[in-house]
């Protein structure tokens, strides 16, 4: 494992994570996970015969099951297995399962009026007060879109052990009749997996997910009225799991960018995006159950990321977490693959680095520091002996050095050990966690860290690099 991918230390086994997986489409009735069936008509008062008592409860037990059967199938899909970590703290045995491809059904897109954002010139619509759900939703829902990933030859995506595409669909494009596609698709093409994006610039600019994006394929874009646009894939950054996609489009609505450093614990939270490539512009609500979280496998870690219990599902990755007035404070990633209700989000903090470059015209890069830590808290501090509780201890992980050699950290003499409590003046703590510090500095520029060395404090200067392609 690249451990200093994300500058951070391997964690011992926990559970396991899914980074919420693009839906690898088919359209067979049991796959679409949703059942219809109609009510039966109302008995007289007092008068229900055990014969229909026998019917309802054969009937209640029929759609438990085919609930069950469908939660099962729509929590696997194309996914690498992500492990929590850090602040969790704690080890648990993990458990790994075998994920299924979730599914694609037909839908007719909603005409929303859109809402003004940020970057260009936008389109504008009235909206009800700010501080609800409902104002939440219909300012940032026309700035979400659906990113669909397809294939002529409709194999499922690399390395994500899908299901065949078209298997028990009798040969239709998913979602409508023959030669036809609810996404626009190109003539020909066969929806390899879905995922959701957000429209930070009317000139067509989206921020995603990196995974959304990763399988060889055409991409196209359909926005929330319904309109269809090929798309490019910008830049990525595996260091944090997103994407910028561009599509040829003007005068498009726009979500307006947060600010993740002030974050509350408990505060609400809303994404939207396009569950299960189902049902485009779905808005789902929760709070902010935690910041600073890390979740990790084998070969990669997301560190700083947002706990949220905001139903995210398979598709919903790369869609805006945003609070209660349509601000996005974050990126929908990774859900719990052994739990409900426990949800990742990237940090806008850490992706609004990516949009600027990216408005710029500039290479997607990130700064390098060449260390592996873990973020400190009381607990942790106390079992190591550590003098502080807050800041970012450089500790080695297996194999993987605490500071690697040639290094900007080996350079500045940061060792292992050391505990990072702040740079530039700002200490380096839940709210400011180091890789949202760092994530402000370009590559080339020089940050002064306060270091915690034993008993003493010091004062470090890092000139930051460019981090290695070698490290994606």
């Amino acid at each position: 494992m690249d451990t200093d991918r994300f500058d951070s230390s391997v964690p011992g086994a926990v559970p396991p994570w899914i980074p919420v997986p693009s839906g690898s489409p088919s359209t067979s009735t049991a796959e679409r996970g949703t059942t219809f069936a109609e009510p039966e008509p109302p008995s007289p008062l007092g008068s229900t015969s055990p014969a229909a008592r026998t019917t309802r409860k054969r009937a209640v037990a029929g759609m438990a099951a085919l609930a069950i059967a469908a939660a099962a199938l729509a929590s696997g899909g194309t996914t690498l297995a992500f492990i929590a970590s850090g602040a969790l703290d704690r080890p648990v045995t993990p458990v790994v399962t075998t994920d299924t491809p979730a599914t694609v059904a037909n839908f007719v897109p909603s005409s929303s009026a859109p809402a003004g954002g940020t970057g260009g010139s936008s389109t504008t619509a009235a909206a009800p007060a700010n501080g609800s759900v409902v104002s939440a939703a219909a300012r940032v829902s026309p700035a979400v879109v659906t990113i669909i990933t397809s294939s002529s030859a409709g194999s499922a995506g690399s390395g994500q052990g899908a299901l065949p595409l078209g298997q028990g669909n009798g040969g239709l494009t998913p979602g409508g009749s023959s030669g036809q596609s609810i996404y626009g698709l190109p003539a020909g093409q066969t929806p390899v997996s879905v995922g959701s994006g957000v429209i930070f610039n009317a000139n067509g600019w989206i921020l995603t997910n990196h995974h959304v994006v990763a399988d060889p394929g055409t991409l196209t874009v359909q926005l929330a009225d319904g309109r269809s646009f090929p798309a490019t894939v910008y830049g990525t950054d595996t260091l944090t799991d997103l994407a910028i996609v561009k599509i040829a489009a003007t005068g498009l609505p726009t979500a307006t960018l947060g600010d993740s450093s002030t974050l509350q614990i408990g505060q609400t939270a809303i994404a939207v995006g396009d569950p299960l490539g189902q049902y485009p512009g779905t808005v789902t609500t929760g709070v902010v159950s935690g910041v600073d979280r890390s979740i990790s496998d084998t070969t990669s870690r997301l560190d700083d990321l947002i706990q949220t219990d905001a139903a995210i599902n398979p598709g919903n990755s790369g869609g805006p977490l945003v609070d209660v007035n349509g601000a996005v404070i974050g990126i929908d990633t990774a859900i719990a693959g052994s739990a409900q209700g426990i949800g990742f989000a990237i940090p806008i903090n850490v992706a609004r680095p990516l949009t600027e470059q990216a408005l710029a015209g500039q290479k997607l890069i990130r700064p390098w520091v060449g260390i592996v830590y873990q973020s400190l808290n009381a607990g942790l501090a106390s079992r190591n002996h550590l003098s502080v509780d807050a800041g970012a201890w450089i500790t080695s992980s297996g194999t993987t050095a605490a500071v690697q050699a040639g290094s900007p950290a080996a350079a500045a003499g940061l060792r292992e050990n050391d505990i990072i409590t702040a740079l530039d003046g700002t200490k380096v703590d839940t709210n400011h966690p180091l890789v949202e510090l760092l994530a402000a500095h370009a590559p080339g520029s020089t940050v002064t860290l306060t270091v915690r060395r034993g008993t003493s404090d010091l004062t470090i200067s890092v000139t930051l690099a460019t981090r290695p392609a070698t490290l994606n």
